[in-house]
């Protein structure tokens, strides 16, 4: 289809070119007569030798068909070319019939003779015996489970001798409850759990302060921060009113949660305080030394 395309576009630039150069030669002849009748006879010797030269069709045409009978005449001639043919399978030897109530032999198992080695799999040692004076392994003592007393059995409790770090932490808000029952504040009862606000502990001091405690039940290894006792300054004077803001823990307090406690008038109480209270040889938060906002 590109090819043709190519011809027919070939084909109108040459006759193109020939009508551009016929009209400039008759412009020429116009001008120049005596030179064309010249030019005109010189040229028709020329193109007859053209003529006789080329040949003509019916000589085209009788080339061809020689060309195309010496083709099927070469074609005839050739041998004909061998074809392979397909190679039967070789003639497999008819085996008996099988006697009736037998089974065809199976293929011969291996009998394993010991020791045996199949180059894959690796013998197991033998077992080692129990080395009777081994150390055992070392096995870390379980925790002890915290205490858990209820508000009854607290108030039949001795205080004094009450650990306070081996109680869970609702026990041990339910205890701090109970020294301030014991110490003059009839009303203190626990508050806490979700939405307290950081409130644990809600009593009236015997001399009618509101008493607002949060207690912390640490390990020893975990001190109260400076940012427990701001979350707890930021409710517990505002939204509790408190007169008395105290925070009890079974720890210690860290040097920044001191200075916060004293600048925002919170009380502290860790862990040697508490249990001085309990056992009656320190003070109530209420008592001497308390902080009154």
């Amino acid at each position: 289809m590109r090819s043709g395309s190519l011809a027919v576009a070939l084909a109108a630039a040459i006759l193109i070119a020939l009508a551009l150069a016929f009209q400039g030669f008759a412009r020429w002849a116009g001008e120049h007569p005596g030179w064309a009748v010249l030019l005109g006879l010189a040229a028709v010797p020329v193109l007859y030798a053209l003529l006789r030269g080329m040949p003509h069709a019916r000589e085209l045409r009788r080339a061809a068909r020689a060309g195309m009978a010496e083709a099927e005449a070469d074609a005839l001639a050739a041998p004909p070319v061998p074809v392979d043919e397909p190679v039967s399978p070789p003639a497999r030897a008819q085996e008996p019939p099988p006697v009736a109530g037998t089974f065809p032999p199976g293929p011969e198992e291996p009998t394993l003779a010991a020791p045996f080695h199949d180059g894959r799999t690796a013998p197991l040692p033998e077992p080692e015996a129990p080395d009777p004076y081994a150390a055992e392994p070392y096995a870390p003592d379980p925790e002890p489970e915290a205490a858990v007393l209820t508000a009854a059995e607290l108030d039949g409790v001795d205080l004094a001798g009450l650990d306070f770090a081996a109680l869970d932490p609702d026990t041990f808000e339910e205890a701090v409850a109970a020294l301030c029952r014991r110490d003059g504040c009839a009303d203190a009862e626990t508050v806490g759990g979700a939405g307290d606000l950081g409130a644990d502990v809600l009593a009236t001091a015997p001399d009618g302060r509101r008493v607002v405690i949060q207690c912390k039940r640490y390990g020893p290894e975990n001190k109260v921060g400076s940012q427990d006792l701001q979350r707890f300054g930021g409710t517990c004077w505002s939204v509790h009113g408190a007169q008395l803001a105290v925070l009890v823990t079974t720890s210690e307090f860290t040097a920044p949660a001191e200075e916060y406690a004293e600048a925002s008038g919170i009380r502290c109480v860790d862990g040697t305080e508490l249990t001085a209270w309990a056992e009656g040889t320190g003070p109530a938060p209420w008592g001497p030394g308390a902080t009154v906002r």
